[in-house]
């Protein structure tokens, strides 16, 4: 099994927020490959410390889309976020949006592409592909091309997607066989989760960007694996 998180914070060491990829990790005693890729550095020495009794690879980069060439971006936080500075993003407004009063400051962080990535540490086969990544999300998983790698399932935050992009982020993964399985590794329910081959659920995929909030947030987690 191969599990990939993007977008990690500090596990469930962080003091705010209970983070359902590191149940996920534990209460299955995943032992195989898993990869956490996080941009922000403050994240690292916990992230060492919860999975210390995993064989686990932690990586500090910030994962970008394979449209973009940058090697290096500016991303931003606010004080008010301290001590664990969940809201760490490329977008100085999607950062103001949450903190509106709070002093932003940022931060320079080494990127890579997303197909780099994989390609980089030969990840062809995914069991679970997450992403957190604070705003990116969407354009990360639309550039991405899915006949390159096999993916069993993938778990994106859609929250902050508008419906234009939710529209287009469900017809390029229904495009790719992919549908919805039920909700992803957020425990707040922010992330939806896509199976490769999952047709039974065929027409909620294509009802998803029309479903008010309310009634999608009653699926449970995702039970396939």
């Amino acid at each position: 099994m191969t599990l990939i998180q993007i977008g990690s914070g500090s596990a469930n060491f962080d003091t705010n927020f209970e983070d359902g990829f590191s149940n996920f990790v534990k209460k299955n005693k995943v032992k195989k490959k898993i990869y956490i890729i996080e941009a922000n550095s403050i994240h690292l020495k916990n992230l060492k410390k919860f999975y210390s009794e995993e064989k686990v690879i932690i990586l500090n980069f910030a994962v970008v889309p394979d449209n973009l060439n940058n090697k290096k971006m500016t991303f931003f936080y606010s004080e008010q976020d301290k001590p664990n500075y969940q809201i760490f993003s490329n977008s100085k407004y999607f950062v103001k949006k949450h903190y509106p009063n709070g002093k932003i400051k940022k931060k320079i962080v080494n990127c890579i592409k997303i197909t780099n990535l994989l390609k980089k540490f030969n990840l062809n086969n995914i069991d679970y592909l997450s992403l957190d990544i604070e705003g990116m999300d969407y354009d990360v998983l639309f550039n991405l091309n899915l006949d390159n790698f096999k993916i069993k399932n993938i778990s994106f935050e859609h929250l902050h997607l508008t419906f234009y992009q939710k529209i287009k982020i469900v017809f390029k993964l229904i495009m790719n066989d992919y549908y919805f399985s039920g909700m992803g590794f957020d425990i707040r329910k922010s992330d939806w989760m896509f199976a490769k081959n999952h047709k039974s659920n065929r027409l909620i995929t294509f009802l998803l960007p029309i479903t008010p909030r309310r009634i999608w947030k009653r699926y449970s987690f995702a039970k396939l694996n």
